[in-house]
């Protein structure tokens, strides 16, 4: 019985040949010792222009005498007895990159010259490919900078949000990401990669937002060749198929035209998607993290938004919340960008308690990203940062600079005062209107009547000064 089942796979294997070879994307081209020609795929063929019972009547040297190939690897193979390299140009007037590896017998004869080869074009194209997204995996490197950025959590609220992250990490469930542009979603999701169980896996990240909607499924899904025009030769594998095993991060995902949004459904609930022009299943194995700046819900009720996909996609929700919100963050979150780019520009910029002071009473309507840009600006130019709290229509002047702080004090005593400082100032210019000041300093109205009461500011108490 085992012998049968040995001879069954043998025969099945040998009958399955000729269909791998046909199913590889490169030619394949085998001729004997003396350039005879003994196989050639379906991509050979086409390579050749020329149908494989008219090749095995010709050898290698007549394929160049009747003008089908300019060069032949295979006969440089059998004349040095190596492996050869070469560029030749096909009747079609196409580069074909060729290597042809010599198999010798055991008396040391060549037996079989196997040669495999590619249009330079498409070979050109793998390659601009792969370095897109060698360009992308550096670009989520660069925006992170250091693992320590998303570490950067004094905020209450944005440890509640570390913890519920690194508990929900190790599981496979989707994890939604919101809040406001700039917040951090990204920094966010590559936090959640690397405490997953897929740390070591691919992590490839889509800006929903940033492709066109009549190429966002070729994108995520890939497209075989011939799909559209302009497509590549051989096709192009999506997204899905390259973070098979690893994790798919979907920036921007309310962008997503509702057609879109179907075919991302059918990949959630059972991993299986189709290349755009193909009719083949593939199966994907990915964890999908989003991330939206938009309310999805009030999405749904506009008919915008899928509520199916929502809930694919939102199985762990967690809100960021804005910088404005994150006092405590602020500073830290400053020394960190400031390191990072006194080290880039060889520079030793400091942070002042008045530039801290600026920095505390901004609201931040472009959150870390803003912040972060305004830092950069400030370590290239030396000049510390203008900033205004109302809008850029009817800007205010900056706040006028709180009385000079003691410096015979330990610096979170200085820090204290030049906050109270700023504080009450801005109470003062809004009348001692608390939701007004709130808004003017980018706070919530609840962390202004604690700072107050910490502070002891009052009307009544400035009345009675």
């Amino acid at each position: 019985m085992e012998q049968q089942k040995r001879i069954r796979l043998a025969q099945l294997t040998a009958a399955q040949y000729d269909a791998i070879l046909n199913h590889c994307n490169s030619n394949i081209f085998v001729t004997d010792g003396q350039g005879m020609i003994l196989y050639a795929n379906d991509a050979t063929e086409r390579a050749l222009n020329c149908d494989f019972a008219h090749l095995r009547q010709m050898d290698i040297y007549q394929l160049m005498e009747r003008g089908y190939t300019s060069h032949s690897s295979s006969a440089d193979a059998i004349r040095t007895r190596q492996k050869a390299f070469a560029v030749y140009t096909n009747n079609l007037g196409e580069e074909i990159a060729t290597t042809s590896i010599p198999v010798m017998d055991d008396s040391g004869q060549i037996e079989l010259v196997v040669t495999r080869s590619d249009e330079v074009g498409s070979i050109l194209a793998q390659q601009k490919e792969l370095d897109r997204y060698r360009s992308l995996y550096k670009e989520a490197l660069a925006r992170s900078d250091s693992p320590r950025e998303t570490l950067v959590a004094e905020a209450p609220r944005m440890r509640e949000i570390l913890a519920t992250l690194e508990k929900y990490a190790q599981s496979d469930a989707a994890i939604l990401l919101t809040g406001e542009s700039g917040t951090g979603k990204e920094v966010l999701a590559n936090y959640i990669k690397r405490n997953s169980a897929r740390h070591d896996d691919a992590f490839l990240s889509v800006n929903c937002a940033a492709i066109p909607n009549e190429l966002i499924e070729s994108e995520l899904f890939g497209y075989e060749r011939g799909a559209f025009t302009g497509a590549n030769r051989d096709g192009k594998p999506g997204i899905f198929e390259l973070a098979n095993g690893g994790t798919i991060f979907l920036d921007e995902v309310g962008e997503l035209s509702l057609v879109a949004q179907s075919k991302l459904l059918r990949v959630l609930e059972n991993g299986e998607f189709r290349r755009v022009g193909g009719s083949k299943t593939h199966k994907a194995d990915v964890r999908v993290i989003s991330a939206t700046n938009r309310d999805l819900k009030k999405m749904i009720t506009q008919g915008q938004f899928r509520s199916d996909l929502y809930y694919r996609l939102c199985v762990i929700p967690v809100e960021i919340p804005p910088l404005r919100e994150r006092e405590e963050d602020i500073r830290p979150l400053s020394e960190l960008f400031l390191g990072i780019f006194n080290r880039k520009y060889r520079m030793e910029r400091r942070l002042s308690p008045e530039l801290l002071t600026r920095l505390l009473c901004y609201p931040w309507p472009g959150n870390i990203r803003e912040l972060r840009n305004v830092l950069e600006n400030y370590v290239i130019t030396g000049s510390e940062p203008e900033l205004w709290s109302g809008s850029p229509s009817n800007a205010e002047p900056p706040l006028a600079p709180p009385p000079e702080p003691a410096y015979d004090a330990p610096l979170r005593t200085v820090l204290e005062r030049t906050e109270q400082n700023c504080v009450r100032s801005v109470l003062e210019r809004c009348g001692w209107d608390v939701p007004l000041a709130a808004e003017q300093l980018g706070i919530h109205r609840s962390v202004l009547y604690k700072k107050m009461a910490k502070y002891g500011l009052s009307r009544s108490a400035r009345n009675s000064r």
